[in-house]
Formats: structure tokens, sequence, C-alpha cells
């Protein structure tokens, strides 16, 4: 058995390597470099892409808490009774649901009323259809506002459309 192992070890002696074996492993590897790359930057595309989804899901739900007391807010401003319009408490309300606003927007977050406009199903949601003198389908008030992220509607505005008039 030992002259089966010298023979062995006698046939596993290396030859030299030419330049265009040299080249050949240079090649393979620069190739498995690029592919190594390659992974790496769709890696990093996909890690992007789920980072901007997951803020995208996490505006939609604070937002989604904040809706009915942004909505309220709203209420309460348009039903400022007129000896308070000049009161400087009742500014400052104001100035503080601008900001809240503001916030939103930076955030990527809008605000929308699509009053006067054709009633739009991808943006509104009809409450009431009612008789005016406006033209069918066109929205002649909105009863809450309609939010955006980007493109994308979070909640579509609550309005009443035109049905026409009854003439």
């Amino acid at each position: 058995m030992k002259k089966q192992d010298n023979n062995k070890s006698k046939q596993t002696v290396k030859k030299a390597k030419t330049p265009q074996d040299y080249e050949q492993e240079i090649g393979e590897l620069t190739a498995h470099l690029q592919s190594l790359q390659a992974e790496f930057e769709n890696y990093k595309k996909r890690q992007n892409a789920e980072r901007v989804s997951v803020m995208e899901t996490a505006k939609v739900s604070v937002l989604n808490e904040l809706l009915p007391a942004l909505d309220n807010f709203d209420r309460a401003a348009t039903h400022l009774p007129e000896d308070l319009e000049n009161n400087s408490w009742a500014k400052g309300m104001q100035y503080v649901g601008q900001q809240l606003l503001d916030i939103l927007e930076g955030i990527g977050i809008s605000k929308f009323y699509p009053l006067g406009q054709q009633f739009d199903h991808n943006q509104c949601e009809a409450i009431e259809y009612v008789d005016s003198e406006k033209p069918e389908g066109e929205v002649v008030e909105v009863i809450t506002p309609g939010y955006m992220i980007s493109d994308k509607v979070i909640r579509p505005a609550g309005v009443k459309v035109s049905g026409g008039s009854d003439k």
C-alpha cells in the first residue's frame, strides 16, 4: 500500500502556470467580483425600498390616529364665533392649526379639498347627492378633507356631489 501512496504523491506534482492560466484566473475572479458588486447594489436598493415602505406605513398609521383630532380642530375653526375673530387666543389657535398642517406637509402628507372639481371616486367618497345649479357630478361641499402621501390617497375626501338641477 505504501507504493500506491508514493505513486499518488508523484502524480499530484503541480505543473507551472502559464500566463494564459493567470489571465483566465484573473478573468474568473473579476467576473466573480462584478457579480458580488451587482448583488450588493441590488441588496442596497431592496433595503432602501423596504425602508421607504416602512416609513410610509408608519406615516399612514400615525395619520390615521391623528385624523379624528385634526377633523375636530378643523370643525372648531370653521365655527369660530364672529366676536372671537380678532381674539388673540383664537388667532393663536389658528396658527397652531397651520403649524400642524405645515408639519404634515414637511413629512410628505398633504390635505386636499376637491370643492368645485368633478367628482373622482379615486379621491372622494360621496356622502350625499344634492340638487344643485352646479353641473352634475361637481363637488359642491367638502364634509371632511382628504389626505394624501405623495400621489397615494390615504383618506378620500367626504363630499356632497351635485346631481344637477331638478328643473
